[in-house]
């Protein structure tokens, strides 16, 4: 089976989830070809296999004008019905407003590039991560072929504008949709009709445990890791606030922050003003042997988000016995049970997060007891070719 796979940036250094699923259904005998929007910078060239991917990806822009005119009167002499039928969804999902039919019209005009290549390239299932930009071009493109699509759903970004994302249309239009989780599940449920509920189905992010061998932690918690994007989303600036506490009562630590984003200076900043510059050191991106470098050296991993779906960076530290930190927020409980498989803490609470911290600095027991609980749920519940094996069964059954 051809199989296309369409992000609006890719690969980017997060999408390992997507490589790892990409690279399993090859495996699997799937040809798959890769397409995106606009090609990621060279910021996010973090190994060979990005570097690679990213050399094999088929990119929408930058063209030709001319040529991009042409298509559309290509298309339209070849397919009238479908080319004006994809006009008027298009125009039935844009966003109200100017702006929001401005944007239709480049995201019509990415659907026409995207459909000439997915006909030229004999592709049979067009397969979309994210839903967002990228899940409406996916959803015009298919229209304007005819070749089925599906897509996967992760949160916490697409649910903030739900109704604007037109998901009930692109639930409602695709063969099947995958969600990574049932708190997505259930939003999905939340902004679609009933009649098209049957169509979700649960298929997680994933990673191979084998990649990422077991070490217990070690006494005397002290260095804690971040990995992530720098941006609004994450929770850093309590964290930390948390921190700041911590240093009150006169234990000793250090924060270690591994990846980039649009906050990362004023995080720089923020560090500095809190009197955190010696204690928290910035890293950049990091490629998958850094990350698994890093974790086999670190005594607790914190993730204070305020959005989530379900953090791969979660389940790659639970992989290697580091004891973990989360917030009750969108699908984290799914992964991590306070106390059980990790600590977790309100969304927002300093004095939570001080208390969650200084509960494994002060507590071998509790780290040793949550490490190994959470390896063997990662082992069972979010190994990524249990996951490739539900995707592949569905891409089969809609041959």
């Amino acid at each position: 089976m051809r199989l296309a796979y369409f992000t609006n940036s890719y690969p980017r250094a997060t999408d390992t989830f997507i490589r790892r699923e990409v690279v399993g259904l090859r495996e699997r005998g799937f040809s798959v070809s890769t397409f995106s929007v606009h090609k990621v910078g060279l910021a996010h060239d973090v190994d060979e296999e990005v570097v690679k991917e990213k050399s094999n990806t088929h990119y929408l822009f930058p063209t030709n004008y001319l040529f991009l005119l042409l298509k559309n009167i290509k298309l339209l002499v070849c397919s009238p019905v479908r080319y004006l039928s994809t006009i008027l969804l298009g125009l039935k999902t844009a966003r109200p407003g100017a702006k929001g039919f401005l944007l239709q019209v480049f995201y019509f005009q990415e659907a026409v590039l995207l459909a000439c290549e997915l006909r030229k390239g004999g592709i049979e299932h067009l397969h979309n991560h994210l839903g967002d930009n990228s899940g409406t071009v996916t959803l015009l493109a298919s229209k304007m072929t005819g070749i089925p699509y599906s897509i996967s759903i992760h949160g916490p970004h697409i649910f903030f504008d739900a109704l604007h994302w037109a998901l009930a249309e692109k639930l409602a239009n695709s063969e099947f949709v995958s969600c990574i989780g049932h708190f997505c599940k259930s939003q999905m449920m939340l902004y679609t009709q009933e009649d098209s509920w049957n169509k979700l189905k649960i298929v997680r992010c994933g990673i191979r445990p084998a990649e990422f061998p077991f070490l217990p932690p070690e006494t005397s918690a002290k260095k804690m890791l971040y990995v992530g994007r720098l941006s609004s989303e994450k929770g850093l600036p309590i964290l930390f606030e948390s921190m700041v506490s911590l240093l009150k009562s006169g234990r000793d630590f250090e924060l270690h922050i591994l990846g980039d984003g649009e906050e990362r200076a004023g995080l720089e900043t923020l560090a500095i003003e809190l009197g955190l510059s010696e204690r928290v050191i910035f890293h950049g991106f990091a490629n998958r042997s850094q990350v698994r470098e890093w974790l086999s050296m670190a005594d607790i991993f914190v993730l204070p988000s305020f959005a989530e779906g379900i953090p791969v960076a979660l389940m790659e530290a639970m992989a290697c016995g580091t004891p973990v930190i989360a917030t009750y927020v969108g699908g984290v409980i799914e992964l991590v049970r306070d106390r059980e498989t990790g600590l977790v803490v309100s969304p927002s609470d300093v004095s939570g997060l001080s208390e969650a911290i200084a509960s494994y600095l002060d507590d071998d027991e509790l780290c040793l007891h949550v490490a190994s609980n959470a390896r063997r749920v990662v082992c069972e519940k979010f190994d990524i070719d249990k996951q490739v094996d539900k995707l592949a069964a569905l891409f089969k059954k809609y041959e």
